[in-house]
């Protein structure tokens, strides 16, 4: 039996401490943090309200961090950049059979854990699920919730699912050194495959067509907003798009010819094209050496985020339609009054490893998954009772 139902890695770093002290309001829960200091875990352990375990593992630890994932039932990971600290946390959850959540929205990184542990933690019935954060939990969980009403309520299957954000937060030190990472290995180039995560077939040639990176900006008729481009679509659409192959590999796939897209929706065209060169400009500026030392100089630096008062007032929404073969429409809303980020993603994070740990009406699923196909409604549930909003509306 694992000592512990949850352990969180990286627990001294800025969204490490806020995942701790959100799991720690389950008094129930047997609890650790660990991470490279034991001083810091110190510090953040007299916060929670309640006596936690304390583990000291570095990831290049690597017997450290094997003690650590032997002594979980669950390991959540907020230590990133993932490509240069998480492969050790994946490799010791699936051999030692700790299941895994982690925050990353690093696909390229991800593609290799596919490569290099799909098969095996199937075999050892591990469910290892990245994505848990802000990117990809409104996407996938929001997609999976159309196709699914569009087939119960409707009969039909989903031919398209379109997503629509509009966000308000600030960004912390941990996912502004990532964005840079990705800009230092150059893994722009693999992300950029629509497909980069996805099983089975090649899709057709009109799939693939309608699934290409969104560059334009457009007045969306069915929403009725201008929408350009969404800063973490690249990531997100990935993430869907392997939900719904791994679903299909088992007969439950969104539809034959399924398409995903989403889009960053705003109130004017004006605003839509500054969103559109703003992305545009970050891109540029993250490629070059030059530049990305002058971000890393004047960017916050990790372990550092949002005030608590910004936090506080950020929010997101992202709503989502669904479309039938035969003409059927589900809309979808997740949305919560919180930095998407930092509050949001804390929340993700913690209520995707509290339905880990507990096992309970989970996808008898295993491998290298996503928040939807590893999850999926027990997740949504969750949500709704942690406060957020998560409304599906069938319509003719």
């Amino acid at each position: 039996m694992s000592k512990y139902d949850i352990v969180v890695f990286g627990a001294s770093g800025f969204t490490g401490a806020r995942t701790a002290k959100y799991l720690a309001k389950d008094h129930g829960l047997r609890l650790a943090i660990a991470g490279r200091s034991k001083k810091k875990l110190e510090a953040v352990a007299s916060t929670l309200g309640r006596d936690v375990g304390i583990i000291e593992a570095a990831s290049e630890d690597h017997a450290a961090i094997d003690r650590m994932a032997a002594a979980a039932r669950v390991v959540v990971t907020t230590a990133g950049p993932y490509a240069r600290y998480g492969t050790p946390v994946v490799d010791a959850c699936v051999a030692h059979g700790a299941h895994y959540a982690d925050i990353t929205g690093e696909t390229a990184w991800v593609r290799d854990m596919i490569d290099k542990h799909h098969h095996a933690a199937r075999q050892k019935r591990v469910k290892i699920v990245p994505f848990c954060g802000f990117d990809s939990v409104p996407s996938d969980l929001g997609a999976f919730l159309a196709a699914t009403t569009l087939r119960r309520s409707h009969g039909e299957a989903c031919r398209k699912v379109e997503a629509f954000f509009t966000i308000k937060g600030g960004v912390n030190g941990g996912s502004f050194a990532t964005m840079l990472n990705f800009g230092e290995t150059g893994e722009q180039r693999r992300m950029a495959l629509p497909f980069l995560l996805s099983e089975g077939p090649r899709p057709n040639a009109r799939v693939e067509k309608e699934s290409r990176d969104v560059r334009s900006v457009f007045r969306h008729a069915k929403l009725d907003r201008w929408v350009s481009p969404f800063v973490m679509g690249t990531i997100n659409t990935r993430v869907v798009r392997r939900s719904h192959s791994l679903l299909t590999a088992e007969g439950q796939g969104y539809g034959e010819d399924f398409v995903y897209q989403e889009y960053q929706a705003s109130k004017s065209r004006a605003a839509a094209l500054a969103m559109t060169a703003g992305l545009a400009a970050i891109n540029a500026l993250v490629s070059r050496p030059l530049t990305r030392r002058l971000l890393e100089k004047v960017g916050p630096k990790p372990g550092v985020g949002p005030s608590e008062a910004a936090i506080e007032n950020g929010f997101f929404r992202t709503t989502l339609l669904g479309t039938g073969d035969s003409g059927g429409e589900v809309w979808v809303e997740l949305s919560g009054q919180g930095d998407p980020g930092n509050w949001a993603t804390v929340r993700f994070l913690g209520e995707s490893a509290l339905a880990l740990a507990e096992g309970r009406d989970l996808p008898e699923r295993y491998g290298v998954l996503t928040p939807a196909s590893g999850i999926g409604e027990v997740l949504a549930d969750r949500l709704r009772r942690a406060g957020l909003k998560v409304d599906v509306t069938p319509k003719r």
